[in-house]
């Protein structure tokens, strides 16, 4: 009897010196879980989208100022054709800023919480991020030294490994993401994406001194870092087959064509890039106040008289991207799934909005009071630039209706289809008829065309008054906020989508 109570006593204080010893270890990961403060991913997105909207929008700037110097009666085709390495520049800078943007959005669409340490690397990669706007500049200054394609590709050197810190930081803790994520594919495609552009900006950056044009063609191959990651990741399926995937060919042609993310950060991005290019001419306006050439009595009657082309020019480019704001809004405001081909054609829009500005400084430069040849090119370039705009858009708006049963809302019915095209066809048919116009000699001056394109928005409220007395007429309930926003199941509701907005 004394022996099972010695033996009784002995478990109970074994039990004992495990539940404490459970205890503490709670205790510690409670104290470790206070510690490592985790946050929610949501506004780390925000400000990540406002920071790379900035970067993108002001690599025009070089573009825009350019036109500054050019002279007035010297012919505009050659002005612009001697600009052909900005253009260039602008363009390689915008597609490697936005390929670095996708690269972010997937690295965080998986992710739920991120900590102190994800936070901070992620401000010092978009402090590398921030610096390509610069490096554009210095590129377009001095393109034919290695030197600044050296100093370009190191940056992308020092962006790629805080690419491959974050990804490491920001998924070590399987709490920190979301439910039903493959992890391990996630990380091998993300990094090798990082190592690819890791591995391509070293080799650019080593070869530049010895082959300028062979550095830019390996720093080229970066842009489709991501691209080649999805083939790893394929390769990686190929000898750990997903059960949804039962080929390769599967695998890839989902990956590159059907992917479908959430659109919206980039809605975040594309609202902040409109922002900064509509406003951005009033930066001309606020330098030239803040240093006037003339302080003496009626200096500010001169000073405004001599800015009236800036006004006119500020007043159309502000009208021309609000619109065109307003109908990616119409455009976007059904779509809950974002393609690839979407997301694409998407960018070519802000491409062409970012050179807006260029394009209505051309017209304000080269306006005068007879006609000449030379404000014609400037009133087709920049037509050229809306036409093409609203062209990606319309093919944006395309895309989004190919399979929409899965990119789009439930209640998007047909009414809703007839509005949307026809505001997509506003700027197209303005723009090409504004540009044909211009090639009669003296017909429309500068001033004449940046009219026609602040009345525009008043074309927009008629074809919207239009639309509402049809409606009202054909007795449809024309409420955009009566749209269902749940997730589509089978599209076997066409019948009740076609009579709802």
């Amino acid at each position: 009897m004394a022996t099972s109570d010695s033996t009784g006593q002995a478990t109970l204080t074994t039990s004992s010196t495990i539940s404490t010893e459970k205890s503490r270890q709670v205790k510690a990961s409670d104290q470790s879980e206070r510690f490592h403060r985790f946050v929610s991913v949501e506004r780390l997105g925000a400000y990540s989208d406002a920071v790379f909207s900035i970067i993108v929008t002001f690599m025009i700037i070089p573009l825009s100022t350019s036109v500054e110097d050019f002279q007035i009666y010297s012919d505009v085709k050659d002005n612009l054709i001697a600009e052909w390495h900005l253009f260039f520049i602008y363009i390689v800078c915008y597609f490697f800023v936005f390929s670095l943007w996708e690269h972010h959005v997937r690295v965080y669409e998986v992710v739920e919480h991120v900590g102190d340490v994800v936070i901070v690397l992620n401000v010092i990669q978009l402090l590398a991020a921030s610096m390509l706007p610069f490096l554009g500049a210095l590129l377009g200054d001095y393109h034919e030294d290695p030197l600044a394609t050296v100093v370009f590709s190191l940056d992308f050197v020092a962006i790629a490994v805080l690419q491959l810190l974050s990804v490491l930081f920001a998924y070590r803790r399987k709490k920190m993401m979301r439910d039903n994520i493959n992890k391990r594919e996630a990380v091998i495609e993300l990094c090798s994406s990082s190592g690819i552009l890791l591995c391509l900006s070293t080799v650019s950056a080593a070869i530049a001194f010895l082959n300028t044009t062979a550095a830019w063609v390996i720093l080229g191959l970066a842009l489709f870092a991501d691209t080649f990651s999805i083939v790893v990741v394929a390769i990686y399926q190929k000898f750990h087959p997903h059960e949804k995937y039962h080929t390769l060919s599967r695998y890839l042609a989902h990956r590159l064509i059907t992917t479908r993310s959430n659109p919206d950060r980039t809605k975040n991005l594309t609202d902040g890039v409109f922002a900064i290019v509509a406003t951005l001419i009033i930066l001309d306006l606020t330098n030239a106040a803040a240093n006037p050439s003339d302080t003496g009595p009626g200096s500010i009657k001169s000073e405004l008289q001599d800015d009236k082309e800036t006004f006119f020019s500020y007043f159309a480019t502000f009208s021309t991207v609000g619109m065109i704001w307003y109908v990616h809004y119409t455009v976007f405001h059904p779509i809950q799934k974002l393609s690839r081909i979407t997301s694409l054609c998407n960018k070519w829009v802000l491409l062409f909005v970012g050179v807006l500005p260029m394009g209505f400084k051309l017209i304000s430069k080269y306006s005068t009071d007879t006609w000449d040849a030379d404000e014609n090119t400037a009133v087709q370039f920049n037509c050229a630039i809306i036409f093409g705009a609203s062209i990606c858009q319309l093919l944006t708006w395309l895309s989004g209706h190919w399979k929409r049963e899965k990119h789009l809302h439930v209640g998007y019915g047909r009414i809703h289809v007839y509005w949307c095209l026809a505001l997509l066809l506003v700027y197209p048919t303005i723009s090409l008829l504004l540009f044909l116009i211009a090639f009669s000699p003296s017909t429309l001056d500068a001033n004449a065309v940046q009219a026609i394109q602040i009345s525009v928005p008043a074309l927009f409220c008629v074809i919207k008054m239009c639309f509402e007395i049809y409606v009202h007429k054909a007795g449809h309930a024309y409420h955009t906020e009566d749209i269902d926003e749940s997730d589509p199941s089978d599209g076997n509701d066409e019948a009740s989508v076609d009579t709802n907005l």
